[in-house]
């Protein structure tokens, strides 16, 4: 194949991929299938007129004329009975219809009478409206036409509803004019290829001439596939070309015969089916301009995904989520091949401009993981880590609050300030900025803005709307009160905008150039743009699960490190190049189950015993660790509960967490902006809702990280005194600070902050009206015993000097004071104690818990008054068939002691039958021990279950139950309490 017919195979083969191909189908391919030619019906008519053959061929002319005259003389009837006796064949497709039809064109034109074409499609499995008379424009039921120029006799054999005779040419405009526009129509905006024609065919000169008026200056040359014998004499194919046909000579494509016009058509269909444009590559030039050709489009983009390299390419290679680079269909030169090879030892011999196109190339692999061929020993290994430089990934407010204050005419820093201004809540206006950038990148022809933008508008409208739906439902409940971040114009105008507006159409209506660089966008036009992520996701599950069950190993990519790639992948393209789905929970879903998944395999190859040769080693146990993105993954994407799940299937203490300097960074980030954002007048109702999930689960999760202490005072102040309460109770901020603690301590900067914290509170009581009621029961008094807990010789002379203020007078604060005597001086105190009179159970246990009260059988008269009035209660429930599944913790709590020995009063016995619990502890002789449930063993702490596990009745039985709940269920805590005091 010469250059030339090369070029025009490669542009017929980029218009299909565009849907901007139309085949025109003439009557040579139906004479392959040995249907009647034209020539045939005119030589009847001629007959039956003249009664004699006619000696020599007809004119173009004659051709019209005869059938006309024969009309003229004999009649409708005699010419449609002619027709008929022509036409009435039934005739078989070739395989010139099939491969036209592979080439899937948006549109088939045809002169052609028969109904090949059409069962063609019917054996293929494709459907076209066909169009063959006027009233079938109107009636078309898809957006594919087989347009029938010149009719059919699917109506019946009927002059009238073909175009045959002189007359019919010359009234064509006026009898078919729906048909004339609309095949003008298609044929100024499509790529056409005639097939099936000669030069000479009195269809093609009038068709040339109704393009070139209707296009004039912009005339788009149609291809004209020539299947004659012998190529085409030079000064005729410069005579046709001059007016405008480009000419593709099969003639030149493979040796034939003279009547083999079917071998010479299917050989160019073939090269056309099976065309690339890297066909011709050989020289090293050659590859470097190609692979930068398609390649230098992506630049732009700060990140693009692995897998998605394999649209560039056509499908030649398959690139890795490892960033291997395999060979797959590509038969012919191996070029990505030798595009490494340079990089190792033959670059230097490139041209400079050649060399910075190669450089380019290569940063741009480096820059998204690509490493080499996989059966290239010596690749350059890439390093796999997110690099994600969205200051929205990392929490910085600070920075994209800049990055929006400045004024720029540049397309792609509007573009990412739209991203910004949304990420800050500011969602009316970064709506309105992506309006105006659809405009200017139309004036700048800069299409990835263009599209990029007509994506992120979409799916912030989708944010916007659902946001409304919760402001004005249950956010009402939520919020007390009803909040309104947008005008009322503003929802009402993007509704309009909006409402019509299709997701799945956006990349099939961009320029056909831009669809044919970025094929690796098409996805993001789609609502289930993650579909093909979490199918893959589901499958990878499925193997990790299956190799967990089975105790398996894996070689080479594991399942686990190939979600781990993917995952970062979709990460890194995401927020690198600014797009809102990063912030939808169908993507936050996907890297929860994605990390879940990482998280539970690597519980099970940390625990997992040894096999015989010792061939798990330690470092293999410990290849996944948290680092910083880790830990902003988690922080984003999970909720408490999800961090809850995995802190009961995984000992995440074991693990390793690292960068910390880095997520200490990110978590001042969120504390600052929730001090800023709670410092001033008004919030941000948006920017609440998307920002108080993150902070709650980053502060959650950061129990496993080592704080520099000033950090751990700010974030101890934050929860304090900024955090607001309605998204956390003090009892789930005391929990919060509990759990920072644990790896922290309690340095005496955060004693001081929760000092300042519980003044505050006492001073909020000297209101009747206030309350510390939390959902988990935990309140002020628990911080004092926190504190105490980690400095037991801590005095607050604060506190105390506040306590010694106090009076009767003062009966709220009292009580509120009181709990906190832990951390008092022994003289506020002693205050307080003469002031507080214990006079109930509540009192008595307050005066435990703060250690006012020293003997606990001083006070036996109390619990038994209330496990009298308890054993009422519950026996009047009992009469009523009521029966209580669960004690008061008070009833277990008073049997505790009895077990311990702290109450010695014989009485207590006469409570039993009253509660399981309680009956376990105060009789273990008789306890029936079916009733004992192992989940009692979790709230105890580690001195009680040794006592358990020494007492001669308890143990036998415990120990059968804790065995059956190992045995039964994945909780660690139970095997936790089987090792620690049981072995």
């Amino acid at each position: 194949m010469d250059t030339k017919t090369h070029q025009y195979v490669q542009e017929i083969s980029k218009a299909a991929k565009n849907n901007n191909l139309i085949f025109f189908i003439g009557a040579g391919i139906s004479r392959i299938s040995n249907y009647p030619q034209w020539g045939e019906l005119v030589d009847k008519y001629y007959m039956n007129l003249y009664g004699e053959q006619k000696g020599n061929s007809y004119s173009s002319d004659e051709y019209l004329r005869i059938p006309q005259i024969f009309y003229d003389v004999e009649g409708p009837h005699a010419y449609d009975k002619i027709l008929e006796d022509v036409f009435s064949v039934d005739r078989d497709t070739n395989s010139i219809h099939k491969k036209i039809l592979a080439m899937n064109p948006v549109h088939i034109l045809t002169t052609n009478y028969d109904n090949l074409i059409e069962k063609a499609c019917w054996e293929r499995g494709q459907y076209l409206s066909v169009i063959s008379s006027e009233e079938d424009v109107a009636n078309a039921t898809s957006s594919r036409y087989l347009l029938k120029v010149h009719g059919d006799f699917s109506k019946g054999y009927k002059g009238e509803h073909v175009v045959l005779k002189e007359s019919d040419y010359m009234n064509y405009e006026r009898d078919f004019p729906l048909i004339s526009n609309l095949m003008k129509t298609l044929m100024a905006t499509h790529t056409i290829v005639f097939i099936g024609y000669s030069l000479s065919d009195y269809n093609i000169n009038s068709l040339l001439n109704w393009v070139r008026q209707l296009q004039k200056d912009g005339y788009n040359k149609p291809f004209f596939i020539r299947g004659d014998h012998e190529p085409v004499e030079e000064k005729t194919a410069v005579y046709y070309e001059n007016r405008g046909l480009r000419i593709i000579d099969t003639a030149n494509l493979v040796e034939t015969q003279n009547k083999e016009y079917l071998k010479r058509y299917e050989t160019f269909m073939d090269a056309l089916i099976d065309s690339r444009d890297n066909d011709l590559l050989s020289t090293d030039e050659e590859i470097i301009e190609y692979m930068y050709r398609k390649l230098s489009p992506l630049f732009p983009l700060q990140s693009v995904r692995k897998l998605d390299l394999k649209y560039v390419f056509e499908h030649d290679y398959h690139f890795q989520v490892s960033g291997m680079i395999i060979g797959n269909k590509n038969t012919g030169f191996k070029y990505m091949e030798r595009f490494f090879e340079l990089r190792e030892k033959d670059k230097d011999t490139l041209s400079e401009s050649l060399k910075q196109k190669f450089e380019e190339i290569i940063e741009f692999f480096e820059n998204n993981g690509i490493s080499g061929m996989l059966e290239d020993r010596n690749h350059k290994e890439v390093e796999h880590s997110l690099r994600i430089k969205n200051p929205a990934y990392h929490s910085d407010y600070e920075e994209m609050t800049k990055l929006v204050q400045i004024q720029s005419n540049n397309l792609e820093q509007e573009y990412r300030k739209a991203f910004y201004l949304a990420y800050l809540g500011k969602w009316e206006e970064a709506y309105n900025l992506y309006s105006d950038l659809l405009l200017k990148s139309i004036d700048e022809s800069n299409w990835w803005i263009h599209y990029l933008s007509q994506i992120n508008r979409y799916r912030l409208y989708q944010s916007i709307s659902q946001q409304v739906r919760y402001l004005n439902g249950v956010g009402i409940l939520a919020h007390g009160r009803n909040y309104t971040p947008f005008s009322d114009d503003f929802l009402h105008h993007i509704e309009i905008e909006m409402k019509k507006f299709d997701i799945n159409e956006v990349f099939g209506s961009m320029p056909f150039e831009f669809q044919e660089k970025y094929q690796i966008l098409k996805f993001l036009s789609d609502n289930k743009f993650l579909y093909d992520d979490t199918v893959k996701l589901f499958e990878l599950t499925n193997k990790i699960h299956s190799e967990i069950s089975k105790g398996t190993y894996s070689f080479g990519i594991t399942s686990s490190h190939e979600t781990e790639l993917r995952l970062n992948d979709n990460l890194r393209f995401l927020y690198n190049n600014c797009l809102w789905s990063a912030t939808f929970h169908e993507f936050k879903q996907y890297i929860r189950n994605s990390l879940i998944l990482l998280i539970e395999k690597a519980e099970f190859d940390r625990t997992r015993d040894n096999d015989d040769s010792g061939f798990f080693s330690e470092s293999q146990r410990l290849s996944f660790y948290f680092d910083y993105y880790d830990f902003v993954n988690v922080a984003k994407s999970f909720s408490i509960e999800d961090i809850k799940y995995i802190e009961k299937k995984c000992e995440l203490q074991r693990f390793d967490f690292r960068d910390l300097e880095k997520v200490e960074r990110y978590l001042m980030n969120i504390t600052d902006e929730l001090i800023k954002h709670f410092s001033k007048d008004g919030m941000n109702i948006v920017l609440y809702n998307q920002f108080i999930p993150e902070i709650k689960s980053a502060i959650y999760f950061a129990k496993y990280i080592k704080l520099s202490e000033e950090s751990f005072i700010k974030i101890v102040r934050t929860l304090l005194f900024y955090f607001p309460e309605k998204a956390a109770d003090i009892g789930v901020r005391y929990i919060w600070i509990n759990r920072l603690a644990e790896k922290n301590g309690l340095p005496k900067g955060v004693i001081h902050v929760i000092e300042e914290f519980l003044i505050s509170q006492a001073d909020k009581h000297s209101d009747s009206n206030f309350t510390e009621d939390s959902r988990n029961g935990f309140n002020s008094k628990d911080f004092s015993n926190l504190v105490s807990y980690y400095d037991n010789k801590f005095v607050s002379s604060r506190l105390s000097e506040y306590a010694l203020t106090l009076s009767q007078d003062t009966n709220n604060q009292v009580e509120f004071v009181y709990r906190l005597s832990k951390i008092l001086s022994s003289e506020a105190k002693k205050h307080l104690y003469d002031i507080k009179k214990i006079e109930n159970i509540d009192a008595f246990m307050d005066g435990v818990e703060i250690g006012a009260i020293e003997n606990l059988s001083d006070y036996q008269e109390l619990i038994n008054n209330f496990m009298d009035s308890r054993m009422t209660e519950i026996l009047n429930s009992h009469e009523n068939g009521i029966k209580a599944l669960y004690g008061d913790k008070l009833e277990v709590i008073f049997g505790i002691w009895y077990f311990l020995g702290d109450l010695t009063d014989t009485r207590m016995r006469d409570y039993v039958g009253l509660v399981d619990e309680y009956d376990f502890f105060v009789s273990p002789q008789s306890f029936d021990y079916e009733k004992f449930n192992p989940i009692w063993l979790k709230s105890y702490s580690d001195s009680l279950i040794e006592n358990i596990s020494k007492n001669e009745d308890m143990r036998p039985h415990v120990l059968k139950a804790l065995k059956e709940r190992i045995k039964n269920t994945n909780d660690k805590k139970y095997l936790n309490i089987f090792i620690k005091h049981f072995i």
